[in-house]
């Protein structure tokens, strides 16, 4: 997850670059963006132990550079950093914060007519940022094939990999559609969607999401919070959400969204010690902006 958010743009790339032709004309396009998101204050327990109300701002900043987009072989390298802060009430001992710095490298492959190979490993810092050491390093992995079967079809297979995380793989088929003139179905993790186009500029959908990562937690980490078992552990952060959002903006120039809904699942996993953390649902609301050339 994300990283999982940032390795998973690749399989939406690939399904719009797939249905485009052989050539093009630029050798070089970019792409920065900001978004912040917040997910309001919700119970949260360990087993039967109540620790009161936790909510979770999260906040990224990224850039994406891609060399010859549109041909039948091109590559791509970036930089994004993220951070989720998350308010809590005393004697709660999950973390105030988790951060990732990382440098995602993407390849995307033609190989033959309707079919292309794509696969992007984001290595950097996931952690807390206290003690930065060797283990705080994670490469999380994404690769797969899309089929075009036709300008309004794309079928894909794909799996994101990080074995630190508590589901190591997640994948499988997906597909984007465009089963009528202004309506798309795209079934793509982390952000199955159906999404309708009433102008060139604008873009409305429904649909879900998948956020969070996996980070290490500093060797001092848990002693310092009464519970020893959290130290130096790998601690997952998974947010599942539902919602409705607007999308302004073409293909190059700013580009603007917004969205709201319900946050359906809020949990911490630490699969090592057997400790999960589990949330009840919330309201959400998150904001985008972005510049493409």
């Amino acid at each position: 997850m994300k990283t999982l958010l940032g390795a998973w743009a690749s399989l939406a790339l690939a399904g719009l670059v797939c249905g485009q032709d052989r050539f093009v004309a630029a050798s070089y396009s970019g792409n920065l963006e900001f978004n912040t998101g917040y997910s309001a204050g919700a119970d949260i327990r360990l087993g039967t132990r109540e620790l009161g109300s936790l909510d979770a701002t999260r906040t990224r900043v990224e850039y994406r550079g891609m060399f010859h987009p549109g041909a039948d072989f091109q590559w791509g390298v970036g930089v994004a950093y993220t951070r989720w802060d998350f308010g809590r009430e005393a004697g709660n001992p999950l973390p105030a914060n988790l951060q990732s710095a990382a440098l995602p490298l993407t390849v995307s492959w033609r190989f033959r007519e309707g079919w292309q190979a794509f696969g992007e490993v984001s290595p950097g810092i996931y952690s807390d940022f206290e003690q930065i050491g060797g283990d705080d390093f994670n490469a999380p992995f994404i690769g797969g094939v899309g089929y075009t079967v036709n300008p309004d079809l794309q079928v894909f297979l794909s799996a994101s990999i990080d074995p630190r995380r508590d589901i190591p793989v997640v994948g499988g088929p997906g597909v984007r559609w465009r089963f009528a003139e202004d309506w798309t179905l795209s079934l793509l993790l982390p952000r199955p969607q159906i999404q309708y186009r009433p102008s060139a500029d604008w873009t409305l959908h429904v649909g879900a999401e998948m956020a969070g990562g996996a980070f290490h937690l500093n060797p001092a980490f848990g002693t310092r919070r009464g519970l020893p078992a959290m130290d130096d552990q790998m601690i997952t952060y998974r947010e599942i959400r539902t919602g409705a959002g607007a999308r302004w903006g073409g293909p190059k120039g700013f580009q603007a969204s917004i969205e709201a809904g319900w946050m359906i699942d809020r949990r911490f996993v630490l699969d090592d010690v057997r400790l999960q953390f589990n949330g009840d649902g919330a309201v959400y609301g998150m904001v985008s902006i972005g510049y493409r050339y």
